[in-house]
């Protein structure tokens, strides 16, 4: 890849956690939440139990001052299960991941974090998301690789298809050079 390459891929990824960070999650209050006004969002004033749907960003903030809890499924679980199916699969075949997985998993790890590289539980899940992205990026390897396979891209994350077309591009390139082609 190319310095710009790698300029726009990081632009893009950039862009995907701005827009996923703007998204909505569904929350419930743990204790009286007053209405707040922000420059982009209001949030309404909420009793404890109460739940409604706000920007992911904001989710977050409340979550870590302890005043909610989003009502969506545990990144480690959606973690531990996307790991457990691709070691399932054959050295060829990925299994399917849901879009924000890593946007998700990211925004939970970055929240580990603040307990410190060190902690036991950060650096747990930190070596299973590092596991996942190992399985998965060998088998995109291998599928590029593979000159009669179509594209998995119902299968991989808008992320992984980005890097998969990357890929696929430099090792069409590398073959073509080297078949005397170009």
């Amino acid at each position: 890849m190319t310095k710009e390459t790698l300029d726009l891929f990081r632009t893009y990824l950039k862009s995907r956690e701005a827009s996923f960070l703007m998204g909505p999650v569904k929350i419930v209050a743990k204790a009286h939440i007053p209405e707040a006004r922000l420059t982009t969002f209001n949030v309404p004033e909420m009793k404890e139990g109460s739940s409604v749907e706000v920007p992911r960003w904001v989710a977050e903030t409340l979550e870590e001052n302890g005043l909610a809890s989003r009502e969506e499924e545990s990144v480690e679980t959606e973690l531990n299960r996307a790991l457990q199916r691709e070691k399932l699969q054959g050295p060829t075949q990925l299994s399917q991941v849901k879009g924000d997985l890593y946007l998700r998993l990211k925004r939970y790890l970055v929240m580990l974090r603040k307990r410190g590289k060190e902690d036991q539980h950060y650096q747990k899940v930190f070596a299973s998301a590092n596991s996942l992205m190992t399985l998965r990026l060998g088998k995109m390897v291998a599928l590029v690789g593979l000159t009669s396979q179509p594209e998995p891209h119902s299968l991989l994350s808008p992320e992984e298809l980005t890097l998969f077309r990357e890929i696929k591009d430099i090792v069409l390139l590398w073959r073509s050079m080297t078949l005397g082609g170009e």
